[in-house]
């Protein structure tokens, strides 16, 4: 049972960077049914297997926010949309714990990575098929394009998160254990999504990119020479043969980032931004309600900025709850090995910087990428607890618990086995194994 409730959690995450792509008439897109059929297969399979992964304290956090979203409905300004957002935040905090009970190895986290990356590449193709069929972005002025239903700036994001995590896939190691065709998926991964971002003229995903190019940069030296030589022929290849497909239209607007925010104008946010402190500094505890921005605002517009959405719809106390989340999901980031710890904080900072434009606090990538950090941190946990040194292993005080005939040492269900081998782990679940000799 939890098995196919781990292949639903895959198609879903395949299925998160394009998930406008497909709409299902009363029900939404095709991502937010198959979410829903993935988080109600696995309660039921937790239900009949009784099974269940203790929460961590990031999902008290989210609840508590949740909960706060929930509260704000006796105050809102638009019932509607507040109960529109609530549904979605529960739907949300069911992937949250769906993710973190069903990703327990780091096979799993890397095949939920994985299917991002394949899921990045459909939208991808979307936007080339729009470029290569003259089909613009009818939200924007000429020059502009997009794919899978996407807002530009929406799918700019989407790509930018996925960079560094293609990146981590492909180059973790150069030990030839990895499957060489993934690892040519995922460096291909990098030119491709960077080209589409150009496609879509986001000045924001510009800036967002840069913590992961420097990420790339920085951890290029764990590759073999020849590796690199290689790897970055072919990239800085690919980005020249792409270069002169790049419209005109797309070059001059990125290359406009720095007069626009010396002017103060972001692409027309500023003026957004002013009447969302507006509204903030009046209702400053308790906000305008969840999802409500829009309609206590004349243009009818969400607050492009999701820092501020946060703080106008559910006051101090919400903002302070969401920064909690986020505190939580940095510091498990920190506190991993110093290959997943770079990785996880370039992915929150592209996050970061990309939600300035943004409105993303309800988006399934916000709420997947927070997810995984803390799934990471707990598999870096685990492997913390299960090595042991030899030399401190047969220091061990008489009656500790470890020895012939399947004593286990505490906290740990391991055994010895032929040879003076200590096995940890669960029994279904792949053994560490620590060689006492």
């Amino acid at each position: 049972m939890h098995h196919i409730a781990f292949w639903l959690s895959l198609i879903l995450i395949f299925m998160i960077p394009w998930e406008n792509g497909v709409t299902i008439e009363n029900l939404g897109t095709l991502t937010r049914a198959i979410g829903l059929f993935a988080v109600g297969f696995w309660v039921f399979s937790v239900l009949t297997t009784g099974r269940l992964r203790k929460p961590h304290a990031f999902h008290l956090a989210v609840w508590v926010f949740v909960i706060w979203n929930i509260v704000s409905f006796f105050w809102t300004f638009g019932l509607d949309e507040t109960m529109q957002r609530i549904v979605t935040y529960a739907q949300l905090f069911g992937m949250t714990w769906l993710l973190w009970d069903l990703y327990t190895t780091p096979a799993t986290l890397r095949a939920g990575l994985q299917a991002y990356i394949l899921g990045a590449f459909v939208s991808i193709g979307s936007t080339l098929f729009n470029y290569l069929t003259g089909q613009e972005a009818y939200a924007y002025s000429g020059g502009r394009y997009t794919g899978s239903n996407l807002n530009a700036v929406d799918l700019a994001l989407i790509l930018a998160l996925g960079i560094p995590v293609a990146w981590h896939l492909a180059a973790p190691a150069d030990d030839g254990t990895k499957s060489y065709g993934l690892r040519l998926i995922n460096y291909a991964y990098i030119p491709g999504a960077l080209f589409a971002i150009m496609l879509t003229a986001s000045r924001m995903a510009l800036l967002a990119i840069i913590p992961a190019f420097l990420f790339i940069l920085g951890t290029v030296a764990r590759l073999k020479l020849s590796s690199r030589v290689l790897i970055f022929g072919a990239l800085t290849g690919a980005l020249f043969a792409l270069q002169p497909y790049i419209p005109q239209s797309s070059i001059t607007r990125l290359s406009s980032t720095g007069i626009s925010i010396t002017l103060g104008d972001i692409g027309g946010r500023a003026d957004i931004w002013r009447t969302g402190i507006a509204v903030f500094s009046e209702h400053p505890l308790w906000g305008v309600g969840s999802g409500a921005f829009r309609t206590v605002v004349q243009f009818n517009s969400v607050a492009h900025n999701t820092y501020l959405s946060v703080l106008a719809e559910l006051g101090i106390a919400g903002f302070a709850l969401f920064l909690i989340i986020l505190a939580i999901a940095v510091y498990h980031a920190i506190r991993q090995a110093r290959w997943d710890s770079g990785f996880w904080l370039t992915v929150l900072m592209v996050w970061a910087v990309g939600v300035f434009a943004l409105t993303w606090e309800q988006r399934k990538p916000t709420w997947l990428f927070l997810t995984l950090v803390v799934v990471s941190a707990g598999l870096s946990s685990q492997r913390d607890e299960s090595t042991l040194r030899p030399g401190l292993v047969r220091q061990l005080p008489r009656g500790s618990g470890l020895g012939p005939g399947g004593k286990t040492l505490p906290g740990h269900d391991g055994r010895i086995g032929a040879g003076g081998t200590l096995y940890l782990g669960k029994s279904d679940e792949a053994e560490d194994t620590i060689s006492l000799d």
